[in-house]
């Protein structure tokens, strides 16, 4: 049996998917990994630990007519590309994006299972339209529970990189190995790994105002910009990105970013409560949703970009500071890391 896996387009759905693999190239399993040519995955192949197939597919969602006629027949091409390719017996875990679409179909088409993982708390259009056909559905918050219901619907939470599952630093040696004073509070700003032009700046401001050690992860883009405005402040770290998170979760108290599903996640496996400021155009609103789960349960704050302000946001970090071990107790309680075991004994029961 073969097991097909596909997830691309972007990082939130790519890295959840290569996890997988990895643990199912371990598992010994015939694998195939299926993405766009113009997604994050073709960049990052030489990671991707099995056979793959990269379709010269397009985005559906957010953009014209003439765009959208054009995905709906590269999505016609790469089915019957996938088509030639995969045969026999097989069975399909998608993670959303338009790089799915052909997988989902095919497996359909042929009538083999069909396995969904959805991210965020509201579902991609992708996932939406395979949902009523899947054998099993993979759930993080449970707030996507109003949109896939049923016995079939499992909440197990997004695969993390094994690397940070297994990392451990006590936070004062962390805070130390970046060159930050051990004994003392350090913010983390972040947003997401294209960055966020909003949240640095605000990052800079929060530490003029406050005097208190923080951690920029800026993105490449802004990364100048915001390495300039820094250059006053001595309790001030900017980087554009860091590959070494554990390193940077373990050492951080409290942290103000974007509220992606991957962000989530890795916030909760270390512990670090949030003030959230979610992306504000993300699809469906779902950054929010996945940011008031978190709390709900206690172990954040969320305030949407067009109401916070620098008082603002003091006032929310004191807040956590105040309640620190509380909310990250609570925080730490949002994610499984055994999520990708789980999935993957799901799909491969019977």
């Amino acid at each position: 049996m073969r097991l097909v896996v596909s997830g691309g387009g972007t990082g939130g759905h790519f890295f959840p998917a290569l996890e997988v693999l990895r643990s199912a190239k371990e598992r010994k399993l015939n694998l195939l990994y299926v993405g766009a040519q113009r997604g994050i995955e073709k960049k990052l192949e030489s990671q991707i630990p099995s056979e793959k197939l990269f379709l010269e597919i397009y985005p559906y969602r957010g953009v014209s007519v003439k765009y959208k006629l054009r995905a709906l027949l590269s999505y016609v091409r790469g089915f019957m590309e996938l088509r030639r390719v995969v045969g026999g017996d097989f069975r399909s875990l998608i993670f959303g994006g338009y790089a799915s679409v052909p997988v989902g179909v095919l497996t359909l088409f042929k009538r083999r299972a069909l396995f969904l993982h959805e991210q965020n708390s509201v579902p991609s259009m992708t996932n939406r339209s395979f949902y009523p056909f899947a054998r099993s559905v993979f759930i993080t918050f449970e707030y996507t529970r109003r949109f896939f219901r049923g016995e079939h619907v499992v909440k197990t939470g997004v695969p993390v990189r094994r690397e940070l599952l297994e990392f451990s630093m006590e936070k004062g040696n962390a805070k130390e190995a970046l060159g930050f004073e051990s004994k003392s509070p350090l913010v983390l700003f972040m947003g997401g790994s294209q960055g966020a032009r909003f949240l640095n700046t605000l990052g800079i401001d929060f530490a003029r105002k406050t005097g208190v050690q923080v951690l920029i992860l800026s993105g490449e883009q802004d990364y100048e910009r915001t390495l300039e405005l820094s250059t006053k402040l001595e309790k001030v770290k900017v980087f554009p990105f860091r590959t070494d998170m554990g390193l940077i979760y373990s050492a951080s108290d409290v942290a103000v970013c974007r509220a992606g599903a991957g962000t989530v996640t890795e916030l909760s496996l270390f512990k670090v409560p949030a003030v959230f400021i979610p992306f504000p155009h993300a699809a469906g609103d779902h950054q929010y949703y996945n940011a008031k789960e978190i709390e709900d349960l206690g172990g954040g704050f969320v305030v949407r970009q067009e109401e916070v302000n620098l008082e603002k946001l003091i006032a929310f970090v004191d807040r956590v500071f105040a309640n620190l071990k509380r909310m990250r107790n609570s925080i730490g309680a949002f994610a499984n890391p055994k999520a990708t075991e789980l999935i993957l004994d799901q799909v491969l029961k019977d």
